[in-house]
């Protein structure tokens, strides 16, 4: 008997997780867990003097746990720190990447103010959740799609084709931190030019 499967999707705000798992759950038949929704309906959680909710990922661990074991078959989790669920129940993790122009798009679309905005564009410039899956599952879990001109169904598919051997999705092949410094830090000097106000 195989092991089944417990895929954990994370990536950044606006990355297009939610629709991935969805698509991804329905594809394979698989039951899908909005981990968001677990830790708030759980409880595991505190609020910071910012009003932002702040989870222990053991706790989180451990509620996950407990609740996978209830869930017979395959799982579809989705959350912003799916990543971070116990590497030896988590088969594969998936980080979906956006490029930063079109992530700006889609958070000012959400309506993020420019400080949020401005965390989450720097954190997926420096691949933030990238790196924590990859340190915290290791490179030949961890799955990495470009999901800035795929819609949820091509994203999906090209999953099922890298779970089939078919195509690579290692880690490390995405890098938007030049589009981020060219958008941010990059001013109107003359090449090589660096500005000084003394």
């Amino acid at each position: 008997m195989s092991r089944r499967l417990i895929i954990a999707v994370s990536g950044t705000p606006g990355t297009g997780k939610s629709l991935f798992a969805a698509e991804l759950a329905r594809k394979i038949g698989a039951e899908l867990v909005d981990l968001n929704t677990l830790i708030k309906e759980s409880g595991i959680y505190e609020v910071d003097e910012n009003g932002v909710r702040v989870v222990d990922p053991e706790d989180l661990r451990r509620e996950f746990s407990r609740v996978s074991k209830g869930i017979r078959g395959d799982l579809v989790v989705e959350g912003l720190l799916a990543h971070l669920l116990p590497t030896d129940e988590v088969t594969h993790v998936v980080v979906l990447r956006t490029a930063i122009e079109e992530l700006e798009r889609r958070l000012l679309a959400r309506g993020y103010p420019e400080r949020k905005l401005r965390e989450n564009l720097e954190a997926e410039a420096l691949g933030i959740i990238l790196c924590e899956a990859v340190q915290e599952h290791g490179e030949d879990k961890v799955h990495e799609i470009d999901t800035t001109s795929l819609d949820p169904p091509e994203a999906v598919e090209l999953f099922l084709s890298a779970l089939r051997g078919e195509v690579s999705l290692r880690p490390g092949k995405i890098d938007w931190l030049e589009e981020y410094c060219d958008k941010y830090f990059r001013s109107e000097t003359p090449r090589g030019g660096k500005k000084f106000n003394p």
